[in-house]
């Protein structure tokens, strides 16, 4: 029984020092998975935020090169002011590029102006359409009070000159070529329009 005991015991001492290493290494090997769980957790962490930031930077910029190319950016400008004004005679001159110039003259009665620089292009238009529709008559009144309002309304001039040579007045027409001549001394298609029609007239 003695020498039973002192045997088991004799094994205990021998294995005491294997189970000690099993727990030891067993107990880092675990800690290291975990720490290495743990580090790669936390890199693929940090790569899913570097990855958002990325592309979260990447749609500001986008956004923002969409916006510029958008054109928005000129948006304001002084040709697009220019181009947004409104023109009361815009039906009208629709209206006349249709040839409609009956319905142009009696649109042009009901249109209001706001200035007299406004005012002198409306009687212009109504002399305009007037001796298109065949009224000549008509259509000398109202160059007059265009002229009237702006004596050097060069269209209205030019219109008046032409009203002229359909009237046979020569020397009137050549008359107001030379006032074309003294406003406008530089090329301006008036002039233009008014020598080449009392050209004609005279050949």
């Amino acid at each position: 029984m003695t020498r039973s005991c002192a045997i088991i015991f004799s094994i205990f001492i021998l294995v005491q020092p294997v189970f000690g290493a099993m727990t030891g290494g067993g107990g880092s090997s675990s800690t290291g998975s975990s720490s290495s769980s743990s580090s790669s957790s936390a890199s693929s962490s940090s790569g899913a935020s570097d990855g958002a930031g990325s592309s979260s930077s990447s749609n500001a910029s986008n956004s923002s090169n969409s916006y510029s190319n958008s054109g928005y950016g000129n948006y304001g400008s002084k040709k697009d002011k220019k181009k947004n004004v409104f023109d009361p005679f815009e039906r009208i001159y629709g209206l006349i590029r249709l040839e409609k110039f009956a319905a142009a003259h009696e649109a042009l009665k009901f249109i209001s102006v706001p200035t007299p620089s406004k005012q002198a292009d409306k009687y212009n238009l109504l002399g305009f359409t007037a001796r298109k529709s065949g009224n000549l008559k008509a259509a000398g009144e109202y160059y007059e009070r265009a002229l009237e309002i702006n004596p050097k309304h060069i269209q209205a001039l030019e219109y008046q000159g032409e009203l002229y040579l359909q009237l046979g007045d020569i020397d009137q027409a050549k008359r107001n070529l030379e006032k074309i001549n003294e406003i406008c001394w530089l090329i301006c298609k008036e002039k233009k329009m008014l020598k080449n029609a009392i050209d004609l007239a005279l050949n």
